[in-house]
């Protein structure tokens, strides 16, 4: 059944999401401070908002796809905000990787004004949110999460229910603290098999196929021409940028120094991603921290 959608955060992800949305015969209403991705999506045939309070009124449900706390904390308060033209019974979806704490701070607001809030972020990178193949880790009421389900099955084919609000942005982040340190790992296992003089290439076929495998292995292999459709086949063009990683291991970071949690590996790691972001790479692949191993770097 079509919805009526307000969507803000056209970027990299929120851009195809958009885009399946309209596809799957949903009317959308967007926002983004970025013209051209705004007349990118208006093109298909939404609905242009000058405001994330205007991308609200109205709608049924309001989706933010943004990069940081900082943003949808930004783009939910003040009179523009979205939280000002939320009506009763409206559904809020942050779709953001944030801090778990922001995601309850605005959830509370969003309650106060008589809506509920599912917070639903995703795995799978540009390459998901285009063939709409993401996975949605949700936190919040599951009857919430059952009405909006085929709403969110036009995005993404594994939803998940991780527990209440907050959970999802909680599990996204040890997912992600998974894959960073994980593709360093890859990272310097190639590095030391080329220096030795180990074909790349035999090298993939062994680990593929053995306890080194993993899923940055299979889709981010750090050698061009090995995987075809790996980041740095193509110049290390995103994927999932380096620049958002190390935001990522950061919040992850940030948890587990609440619970008194001592995260050795995620804070080497995140010292890679930071060097790798000064070297230039930070609007690259996060797998791009290989380069920081390439002779001569």
């Amino acid at each position: 059944m079509s919805k009526k959608v307000g969507f803000i955060g056209l970027g990299t992800m929120g851009g195809p999401m958009a885009t399946n949305l309209i596809k799957a015969g949903h009317d959308l209403t967007i926002y983004d401070i970025n013209g051209e991705a705004v007349e990118a999506i208006a093109s298909l045939g939404a609905k242009v908002a000058g405001s994330a309070r205007e991308a609200t009124e109205g709608v049924e449900v309001v989706i933010c796809m943004l990069p940081a706390s900082q943003h949808v904390v930004a783009a939910a308060n003040g009179p523009d905000g979205f939280i000002a033209g939320l009506r009763s019974g409206t559904t809020v979806i942050d779709m953001s990787t944030i801090d778990p704490d922001t995601t309850r701070k605005v959830a509370e607001a969003v309650t106060a004004a008589g809506a509920r809030m599912l917070d639903g972020p995703v795995s799978g990178g540009s390459a998901g949110a285009i063939s709409a193949t993401l996975t949605i880790m949700v936190g919040g009421d599951a009857d919430l999460l059952e009405a909006q389900y085929d709403l969110l099955s036009a995005m993404g084919t594994n939803i998940i229910h991780c527990g209440s609000i907050g959970m999802g942005e909680t599990v996204k982040l040890a997912n992600n603290l998974v894959a960073a340190v994980a593709m360093v790992g890859v990272a310097e296992a190639f590095a030391l098999g080329v220096a030795k003089g180990a074909d790349p290439q035999v090298m993939f076929d062994v680990m593929s196929k053995s306890s080194g495998n993993c899923w940055p292995l299979e889709t981010r292999c750090p050698v061009p021409g090995v995987v075809a459709d790996s980041p740095a086949s193509h110049g290390f063009a995103p994927g999932f940028m380096t620049d958002l990683m190390y935001k990522d291991l950061g919040l992850a970071l940030a948890a587990g120094s609440e619970v008194k949690l001592p995260m050795t590996m995620a804070a080497v790691a995140r010292e890679m991603y930071a060097a790798a972001s000064r070297q230039g790479y930070g609007r690259l692949d996060f797998s791009a921290v290989a380069k920081l191993l390439e002779p001569g770097a």
